[in-house]
């Protein structure tokens, strides 16, 4: 297994997101043998979540910033969405692990092929729709406009 650094910068989702899309354009387009974990520290609390992401693709794995999600506003919410949506445009599964909050930082930060190997087999299968879906006060906020 290929462990890259982390891509991307903590909180900055549109830069996070650019950087995960430029590394998987120069890997082999693994379509329909890829696969997206998203890793956050809450769980039941997805209306205020971050996630990190790991991508695996064959032998690649790409671990990116706690960036995505709601946590880091309606650039967040609209990053995970694009990275969820690129995913299963080609096949991917979607998968999510919760960690708490001293190992989510160690594992995201300084990943390791036994960790990540760990973090992998952990996860549990996920509906791709619920990362789709706005937190309840910003849909909200649109209707009152």
């Amino acid at each position: 297994m290929h462990i890259a650094d982390p891509l991307g910068l903590p909180g900055a989702p549109l830069e996070t997101l650019s950087a995960v899309l430029e590394r998987c354009a120069q890997l082999p387009d693994p379509a329909g043998r890829g696969q997206l974990v998203l890793v956050t520290d809450r769980q039941g609390q997805r209306d205020t979540s971050g996630y990190a992401a790991l991508l695996v693709t064959g032998e690649h794995v790409i671990v990116t910033a706690n960036a995505f999600g709601p946590r880091f506003g309606r650039p967040g919410m609209a990053a995970l969405i694009e990275l969820v949506d690129w995913t299963q445009a080609r096949g991917w599964p979607v998968r999510e692990a919760v960690l708490n909050a001293s190992d989510f930082t160690r594992v995201i930060d300084e990943p390791d092929a036994a960790e990540i190997g760990r973090l992998m087999a952990a996860s549990s299968p996920s509906d791709p729709g619920i990362y789709r879906v706005w937190p309840t006060a910003w849909r909200e906020e649109t209707w009152q406009e």
